[in-house]
């Protein structure tokens, strides 16, 4: 039987590790019957997180061949409170259950601890996965994780009626100008969110990171403007071509959806939310999907079940709490 010793790890050394990395990944998910798939690009922009080092964050291992068998990284957030880590990692199906699982968790237990030692703060992991994969789960609660929150992925056909978008005399949907309304967009998502679990709030750095992404779209970054100028609602979509013609798809994903305090129950939401799907239907889609925290305490899977999403599949959160 092989063991963890027969592997070797190492850190991130370059972009020529990404092939590799998306390799392993996409194996990973084809053998875990996941539909998301990734490459060289979708990596390349989630590796240049302003929040992410690359160098630090992310570790690799290879075998006795030299072949890349699991690949994990640290996401973590600028810490205030606690330092909170989000720990991502695939195993190669062949090498599963020889001891990288412990040696990937020690890891990034390790790099947290490092992090927190000087701060006298909490040390918090959390890891997640679909509810589907049981092994994994299984792993994540024998290695003292403990289930924290729970989300579902819901879908919605585009053929099905869309409700019209409805809103106060003199206010509009127009898509940001990421230039003249960063500042405003950032207030106006850190005042909606600011409720939400786990709640980081976004820089100007972040705001402008992600509209560098390939599948980026302003025509799907829209938000509610008031007669007066106030940026209150924000809806942002987004579609992976390279993901459907993989999968053979048509599908628009909705990534954020959120109404600032004072102007909730308005009807706001739903009104960019059905804007958002009718742009979607328009540029040729036929399905939609959105992800929700199922204990959101605004009422959003409500919301998103009103205008025709079911659920589909759900994950958990898990959470273990470090030594300093």
């Amino acid at each position: 039987m092989v063991t963890a010793f027969m592997f070797q790890s190492h850190a991130y050394q370059s972009d020529a590790d990404l092939a590799a990395i998306a390799q392993l990944i996409n194996t990973c998910h084809i053998t875990d019957e996941l539909e998301n798939r990734t490459s060289v690009t979708n990596l390349q922009e989630s590796f240049t997180h302003p929040q992410f080092d690359a160098t630090c964050d992310l570790r690799l291992w290879r075998d006795g061949e030299g072949d890349l068998v699991a690949a994990a990284g640290l996401w973590r957030r600028p810490p205030e409170t606690e330092v909170l880590g989000r720990l991502e990692f695939e195993i190669h199906p062949q090498v599963r259950g020889q001891g990288l699982e412990n040696d990937i968790i020690a890891w990034a237990e390790q790099r947290l601890q490092e992090i927190g030692k000087e701060l006298a703060l909490p040390i918090v992991l959390h890891s997640g996965c679909r509810n589907s994969l049981q092994a994994r789960q299984s792993l994540l609660v024998r290695s003292g994780f403990s289930p924290e929150r729970y989300f579902f992925r819901l879908q919605r056909s585009l053929y099905d009626p869309i409700p019209a978008p409805k809103l106060p005399a003199g206010w509009k949907i127009r898509s940001v100008d990421s230039q003249k309304d960063a500042e405003a967009w950032v207030e106006l998502f850190n005042q909606s969110f600011v409720d939400h679990w786990n709640h980081q709030p976004i820089t100007l750095e972040a705001f402008h990171y992600y509209r560098r992404f390939s599948t980026y779209d302003a025509n799907l970054d829209l938000v509610i403007e008031t007669q007066a100028g106030q940026l209150v609602t924000f809806c942002a979509s987004k579609i992976d071509p390279e993901q459907n013609v993989r999968l053979g798809l048509k599908e628009g994903h909705v990534c954020l959806l959120g109404t600032r305090r004072g102007y909730r129950r308005l009807g706001l939401a739903r009104s960019l939310l059905s804007e958002s799907l009718q742009r979607l239907k328009a540029v040729g889609m036929d399905i939609s999907t959105i992800g929700v925290d199922a204990q959101n305490p605004l009422g959003a899977l409500a919301l998103y079940e009103s205008v025709g999403f079911q659920k589909v599949r759900s994950s958990t959160v898990f959470c273990k709490r470090l030594a300093p």
